[in-house]
């Protein structure tokens, strides 16, 4: 799940030291501590990481006068968007606040696009799609920024469709979600933009709906009645759009594809690391005993290994089957009212987290107290995720959007109930092995507070997607860090991205969690792909490209 952990680490804090370059030390991490008493001018993300967002010159919220119409707020939109770039000033745009990084900040102007939230399932008029979609356009589905993925998933199961993969929270907004790379575990899919099939963007002077010329889904037509969108129809440009976190412009709109209703069956178990170690090498499940898994691997196939117990029955496996459902019991969940609103009862691994980890226990004295308590902190919260111990849960059915929620994601009032964030590493799949074990070696010798989670992903079509290998599988790190308790964290992050950038593994990292804040890792993560996507952008915003660039993308060396 793309968020198997919504959690675990970070902070900002080596005050008087040098940093590495591999440092994710952001420059503008002062600022974001010193603003946090002013909310209504301050960004702070919902994870309440300390080294994310701080003071914001100009907070704007543009919004739908009628709920049925995105007319209003598109309009409003383009106004906004035309004065700041006419004032030379710079913005970006923000939804749930889920980043566990800056690219979704600017100190300047932020839009907060909540207030977008038209959608509408299907298409009605044939001559608003191509040919090649004309049999499909009622799963076609245009959905405004502000919509959270929760929402989405509402929207479809009524017309009985579902994502075809989603992260493993729903709080996110829909745009936020896609234009960061977030993923699942759907690896014969791929990540969330994999199903997107436009983009419609607003910059300076219009707004234009970008898709593929390989694959075309809509027409001019759809763009006259989308208020006389630009239809532009352009591999390159799409590809380097659909995944750049809002620097393309402020995304407005996305179309996107869903697919039939479907749901996915669990099955979970602990392990000791001897016994998942050769099926990470192989990825050959069918060693591992459970129902109906041979060689293959499932639909969904995630493990969390627990550094400090990993040899006691500390690697949980989670794993799960895509169930087709059919007509007939399409009919009866239309009849029994088994489509109303869901209530969630699940926990993700941060609410788990901030469950079992208390603030003083990162103060203990030394690397053996550390190892034996944040192990036992981990494994409850792992345990209680993957309920391996829940015999009522193994082989249960459930609908996507039923599993991939939680109860605290879905009122952005709320805030995490630990301060914290994490990191995401891509690697091949056939290197994660040697990947694990080097992060092994750090934590082994100054503990972690985090449990690591492994995912395997379909490589995306994104220019700048950080599932960019044949199969990526992608290591999570995700753990409690404050400015006390846990500012160790920090330096022992640091170690690891070192490693890994001195180790030879090819790697990248998640554009929606922490990363290093250099410009040194991004050209030897994606080489020519970051020529074409910093060419593309210049070329496709002109002189506005200002308008939608910030600190961060400078200092990794993004922009210009």
């Amino acid at each position: 799940m793309s968020r198997l952990v919504i959690l675990f680490v970070t902070f900002l804090t080596v005050l008087g030291k040098n940093e590495s370059v591999f440092s994710d030390f952001d420059p503008e991490a002062e600022r974001s501590m010193s603003c946090r008493s002013d909310e209504g001018q301050c960004y702070v993300n919902w994870h309440d990481s300390v080294n994310v967002g701080g003071s914001i010159a100009t907070l704007m919220s543009p919004n739908n006068t009628n709920s049925s119409d995105f007319s209003s707020g598109l309009a409003a939109l383009q106004q906004l968007v035309d004065d700041v770039y006419s004032d030379g000033r710079r913005m970006r745009a923000y939804g749930s606040k889920w980043s566990l990084s800056n690219v979704a900040y600017t100190n300047d102007v932020m839009l907060n696009s909540q207030g977008l939230t038209y959608c509408k399932v299907g298409i009605d008029d044939e001559s608003h799609v191509t040919s090649a979609y004309k049999d499909i356009r009622n799963r076609l589905a245009i959905v405004q920024a502000g919509m959270m993925v929760r929402d989405v998933h509402q929207a479809l199961k009524v017309k009985n469709l579902a994502l075809s993969t989603t992260g493993a929270g729903d709080g996110q907004r829909f745009a936020g979600a896609i234009s960061t790379g977030t993923h699942g575990s759907a690896l014969h899919y791929g990540a969330m933009q994999e199903f997107v099939r436009a983009l419609h963007i607003v910059v300076p002077g219009e707004h234009v709906l970008l898709q593929r010329s390989t694959d075309p889904v809509i027409t001019d037509a759809f763009g006259e009645w989308m208020d006389n969108a630009r239809v532009i129809a352009n591999d390159t440009l799409f590809d380097a759009a659909v995944v750049s976190f809002g620097s393309f412009g402020v995304i407005h709109a996305l179309i996107f594809e869903a697919e039939p209703l479907y749901e996915l069956k669990l099955q979970s178990k602990q392990f000791s690391y001897d016994r998942i170690k050769p099926v990470l090498e192989s990825l050959d499940p069918s060693s591992l005993g459970f129902d109906g898994i041979n060689s293959d691997l499932p639909f969904h196939f995630e493990v969390a290994i627990n550094p400090y117990n990993r040899n006691t029955n500390g690697c949980f496996v989670r794993l799960f089957e895509k169930v087709t459902l059919s007509d007939e019991e399409f009919q009866i969940q239309q009849e029994t009212g088994l489509l109303d609103a869901y209530d969630p009862e699940e926990t993700d691994l941060f609410e788990a987290v901030g469950q079992a980890f208390r603030p003083s226990m990162g103060l203990l004295p030394t690397a053996a107290m550390r190892k034996v308590v944040f192990g036992r902190g981990v494994q409850f919260a792992l345990r209680k995720v993957f309920q391996t111990k829940s015999r009522t849960e193994q082989s249960k059915t459930k609908k996507p959007y039923e599993w991939f929620t939680f109860k605290g994601a879905h009122d952005p009032s709320t805030m995490s109930p630990v301060p914290g964030t994490a990191f995401e590493i891509g690697v091949p799949a056939e290197r994660v092995v040697e990947a694990v074990e080097l992060i092994f070696s750090i934590v082994d010798t100054d503990p972690l507070a985090a449990p690591v989670a492994i995912r395997f992903i379909k490589k995306s079509r994104a220019t700048l997607a950080f599932t960019k290998f044949n199969l990526t599988a992608s290591i999570e790190v995700s753990g409690p860090y404050d400015r006390v308790f846990f500012r160790s964290q920090i330096e022992i992050r640091n170690r690891i991205y070192e490693a890994m950038a001195t180790s030879g593994i090819p790697h990248t990292y998640h554009w929606g969690q922490g990363f290093p804040v250099n410009d040194v890792w991004i050209p030897s993560a994606f080489g020519g792909q970051l020529d074409t996507w910093k060419k593309t952008r210049a070329e496709f915003l002109g002189d506005a490209i200002d308008t939608f660039s910030s600190d961060l993308l400078e200092d990794i060396g993004l922009y210009p």
